[in-house]
C-alpha cells in the first residue's frame, strides 16, 4: 500500500491538459485498490481557497474517492510524536502525523519533497521500478 502526500493530490489537481500526474502515474503502477492518504491530508487540502469554488471543491472529493484513508488515533498520534521529538530539525505537524500514519500501517509514502521527510527512522519512500 502506498499512502500519497498532500502534494500528490496538489500536483494532480494542477496539471495542464495533456500532461500526466505523478497520482495518474502512480494509479497506472499500482492501481486505486492500493493507494491511500491520511485523513490529516484531507484537512491540508481543505486548507486551500480553492474549496471555497464548489466545483473545484466536486473535483477534489471525485479524486479523493477511490482512495483509502487512515484514520489519525492514539497509536498513529503518539508515534508522530515521538518523529516530532527526535529529529534534530523540526517538522510539520502535518508531516509528522503523515510519516507516523505510513509507519503505523505498514506503507511507504509517495511524496514530491522527500527533505520535509529526511532522517525519520522507519519510513519507507516510494519508488516506481
Amino acid at each position: 500500500m502506498v499512502i500519497l502526500d498532500t502534494n500528490i493530490i496538489i500536483d494532480h489537481l494542477r496539471q495542464k491538459p495533456g500532461t500526466k500526474s505523478y497520482l495518474a502515474k502512480i494509479n497506472d503502477a499500482e492501481g486505486k485498490d492500493d493507494l491511500a492518504i491520511s485523513i490529516i491530508t484531507i484537512q491540508e487540502l481543505f486548507e486551500g481557497k480553492s474549496t471555497l469554488d464548489q466545483q473545484k471543491t466536486t473535483e477534489l472529493l471525485a479524486i479523493l474517492s477511490p482512495l483509502k484513508i487512515f484514520e489519525y488515533n492514539l497509536e498513529v498520534a503518539q508515534k508522530a510524536g515521538e518523529i516530532a521529538r527526535d529529529l534534530k530539525n523540526p517538522i510539520e505537524f502535518a508531516d509528522s502525523a503523515i510519516a507516523a500514519t505510513c509507519i503505523f500501517n505498514n506503507c511507504q509514502l509517495l511524496t514530491l519533497n522527500k527533505k520535509h521527510f529526511q532522517n525519520i527512522l522507519d519510513l519507507e519512500f516510494y519508488s516506481q521500478t
